[in-house]
C-alpha cells in the first residue's frame, strides 16, 4: 500500500467473501501487514451510519492511524459518489427506452449490432474476426454453426491450429475483397451476399490446400510453416483452379513456393499488405484468364524484396524451425505424450558457448541446431556435446547432418561451416532448386 494514496485494492469476489483475511493492505500492530475485503455492492447497501460504524470497525481491526481513519471515511464517500454521482463515470443508455415495442422506430438488430462495433472499435475487447463474425451471423444465420464446425473438422488429426481468423481472411481473399478484415465492407449487402455464396467453395480450397501441404509437402503444422498467413495465397489459387486441384504440372512450383513462403516467413509481419500485394499483382490476374500456373518466380522477387534476403544461408535462417524439419524428415504432427514434444536444442550448449566467449550470431546459427524430444532435451542440460552424443546413433547423427568427429569446442566454427553447407545442398535437393534459380 502506498500510505500516501491508497487504501482500498480491488479483488475479485472470492477474496471478498472472506471478511477479515489476512494479506497486502493496512499497517496493522506491531507492524502486521493485515487487509479486510469488503465487497463493493455492500458498501453500496450500507447506510450511513453503518459506513461510520464500519470504519469504526475497520480501524479497530487494523490498527488505523487517525489520519488513516479519516482517510478510509472520505474514500468510503468517495466510492459511492464516483459511481452514483459522477456522470461522467459510468454512463448508462437505454436504447428506445420511450418507444413503445410496435414502434417501427425501434433499432433493429443491425442497428444494435452497428452500435456493438462502433463501442467495440474504441477498445480491443474483441479482435476484428470476431466483430465480423457477429455481423454475418446477422445477414447469414446459418454461418453461425457452419463455420465453427467447418474449423473443428479441418484441424481434425493435423496441427495446423486455423480458426475463424483465417477462414475469413481466406474467404475475404477469394471473394476478391482484400485481405484486411474491413468491417466497413458487410455493410453492403453485395459482399455480404458474395461471402455467403463462395463459403462452400472456398471451404473446398481449405480442405484441398490442407491436403496439398500434408501431402506433398510432409508438413503438417502450420506454426513451422511461419503462421497460417503462409497459407492464404494457395488457397486463393485452389479456389481458382478445375476442382480446386493444382494440375500435376505445377506442384513442383507450388512446393517450392510454400517452402520459399514458409522458410523466408515474409507474411508474419505486414501480413495484411503483403497478402493482399501477392494476390492483386500476381495471383488474381491469372485466376482472371484462367490461367493455373503458379507464379515461382514472383514468390522469388518478393521474397528477395520483401525481406532482402539474398543467399541460402539467410533463407534457412530466417525460419530454423522449418529447416530442420526439412533437414531432419519430421511433419510438425501432433504428440500424444508431451515429453514427446520437439523442441529445438543446441547442438553445442549456449551456456558454454558464451562462457567462451562466442559470437551470440555463431551461438545461434542454424548450423548448432537440431530437433530433440522434450524429455531428452531437459535430460540433456549442458553435458559436452561428445558425451551425449555418445549413445547418439550414427544413423540419427546421419539424418540430422552432425558429423560426429567434429564435436568438440576447438573445432566449433568449422563444425558450423561444414554442417551449415551439408544442410543448404540438402535443402536445395528437397526443394529442387539450384542457385540460379533462387540467386536470379
Amino acid at each position: 500500500m502506498a500510505e500516501d494514496k491508497y487504501l482500498f485494492k480491488f479483488m475479485v469476489a472470492d477474496p471478498a467473501k472472506q471478511p477479515d483475511q489476512k494479506g497486502e493492505m493496512g499497517n496493522g500492530v506491531d507492524g502486521e501487514s493485515r487487509s479486510c475485503y469488503r465487497s463493493v455492492a455492500d458498501l453500496f447497501t450500507h447506510s450511513p451510519r453503518a459506513k461510520m460504524d464500519l470504519a469504526d470497525h475497520l480501524a479497530t481491526e487494523l490498527g488505523l492511524t487517525q489520519d488513516d481513519k479519516a482517510r478510509l471515511s472520505l474514500n468510503l464517500s468517495t466510492l459511492e459518489s464516483a459511481f452514483s454521482r459522477d456522470e461522467n463515470t459510468l454512463k448508462v443508455s437505454t436504447i428506445d427506452e420511450d418507444l413503445p415495442p410496435g414502434s417501427p422506430y425501434r433499432k433493429s438488430e443491425a442497428d444494435v449490432l452497428e452500435i456493438f462495433v462502433r463501442v467495440n472499435r474504441q477498445g480491443t475487447p474483441l479482435t476484428r474476426s470476431d466483430l465480423i463474425f457477429s455481423m454475418l451471423k446477422l445477414n447469414w444465420k446459418e454461418s453461425a454453426e457452419a463455420l465453427p464446425e467447418f474449423v473443428r473438422t479441418i484441424n481434425t488429426g493435423n496441427a495446423f491450429e486455423l480458426d475463424t481468423d483465417f477462414v475469413i481472411r481466406c474467404l475475404f481473399a477469394v471473394c476478391d475483397l482484400g485481405t484486411k478484415l474491413d468491417l466497413d465492407l458487410l455493410r453492403r449487402r453485395t459482399n455480404v451476399q458474395k461471402l455467403r455464396s463462395n463459403f462452400g467453395e472456398c471451404c473446398s480450397a481449405i480442405q484441398s490446400a490442407v491436403d496439398f501441404v500434408q501431402a506433398d509437402c510432409s508438413c503438417q503444422s502450420s506454426s513451422v510453416l511461419g503462421g497460417t498467413s503462409t497459407l492464404v495465397p494457395f488457397v486463393y489459387y485452389l479456389f481458382r483452379t478445375k476442382n480446386h486441384e493444382i494440375p500435376d504440372s505445377q506442384i513442383s512450383n507450388a512446393k517450392k513456393a510454400l517452402y520459399l513462403l514458409g522458410l523466408a516467413r515474409p507474411f508474419r509481419r505486414w501480413g495484411e499488405s503483403r497478402l493482399g500485394a501477392f494476390i492483386r499483382a500476381d495471383l488474381q490476374p491469372l485466376g482472371v484468364m484462367s490461367d493455373h500456373r503458379f507464379p515461382l518466380e514472383r514468390v522469388v522477387k518478393w521474397v528477395r524484396y520483401w525481406e532482402g534476403i539474398d543467399g541460402w544461408e539467410k533463407l534457412l535462417q530466417a525460419n530454423h524451425l522449418l529447416t530442420l524439419h526439412l533437414i531432419q524428415g519430421l511433419t510438425g504432427a501432433k504428440v500424444q505424450y508431451e515429453r514427446n514434444a520437439p523442441q529445438i536444442d543446441h547442438i553445442f550448449p549456449r551456456s558454454e558457448l558464451r562462457k567462451k566467449h562466442v559470437d551470440e550470431g555463431l551461438i545461434n546459427h542454424f548450423a548448432n541446431f537440431w530437433i530433440l524430444a522434450r524429455g531428452k532435451n531437459q535430460n540433456k542440460s549442458n553435458r559436452h556435446p561428445a558425451d551425449y552424443f555418445r549413445d547418439v546413433s550414427d544413423g540419427v547423427l546421419k539424418q540430422a547432418l552432425i558429423p560426429r568427429e567434429m564435436l568438440d569446442y576447438r573445432r566449433y566454427t568449422t563444425f558450423l561451416r561444414v554442417r551449415r553447407d551439408k544442410m543448404i545442398e540438402r535443402i536445395k535437393n528437397r526443394l529442387e532448386m539450384a542457385d540460379d534459380d533462387f540467386l536470379q
